[in-house]
């Protein structure tokens, strides 16, 4: 009995194995973008900022937290008739080919049902400052004014290198890396 439970499990792990890798991925948009619990999406200039969100600029200033969050968020499409499940993932993330940052998500399985598209947001965080000592600071804020809807600026080059994760906690399997790239403008 417990043999066939070991079968069933492994089975059931290489099905979603194949049923992921047959999935097609694609990077679909950046959306809630934030430093200081500020949502970045509709501020073009200092006279958007609320006096709350003045304060929460200068409270974060004041303790150097120059963090931007965001979420890149990717479309799994599942054409097969059976059941994907991403596990976990891990990534690499970065504008105009430069990187930006990197990290793991092991806190949510997603289920992508048969026939059907999920779109799962992969959560950014990002430390400006950093990026401003590798001399990255004209790609943000050309990608930054491109993301308003400027689109005064050249395109912004935005690629994700996704890893992902079949299985289960006890009975991971990582997945080949999937180079998603969007141009934004």
């Amino acid at each position: 009995m417990a043999i066939a439970a070991v079968l069933i499990v492994g089975c059931s792990t290489l099905s979603q194995v194949a049923n992921l890798v047959n999935c097609k991925f694609n990077l679909a948009s950046v959306s809630n973008v934030t430093w200081a619990d500020i949502n970045l999406s509709n501020i073009h200039g200092v006279s958007d900022l609320s006096v709350s969100n003045m304060q929460k600029a200068v409270n974060a200033i004041k303790n150097r937290d120059f963090t931007v969050k965001a979420s890149v968020n990717v479309n799994v499409k599942n054409e097969t008739p059976r059941v994907a499940k991403l596990f976990a993932f891990d990534y690499d993330l970065f504008l105009d080919d430069s990187f930006i940052a990197s990290g793991k998500n092991q806190d949510k399985t997603y289920i992508i049902n048969p026939n059907s598209t999920l779109t799962v947001p992969v959560p950014i965080s990002a430390d400006l400052v950093s990026i401003v000592k590798n001399g990255q600071v004209g790609d943000i804020i050309n990608f930054t004014k491109n993301l308003m809807d400027y689109g005064n600026g050249k395109p912004s080059k935005v690629k994700v290198k996704l890893t992902p994760y079949a299985g289960t906690k006890e009975n991971s399997l990582k997945l080949p890396t999937i180079t998603l790239n969007k141009e934004f403008q």
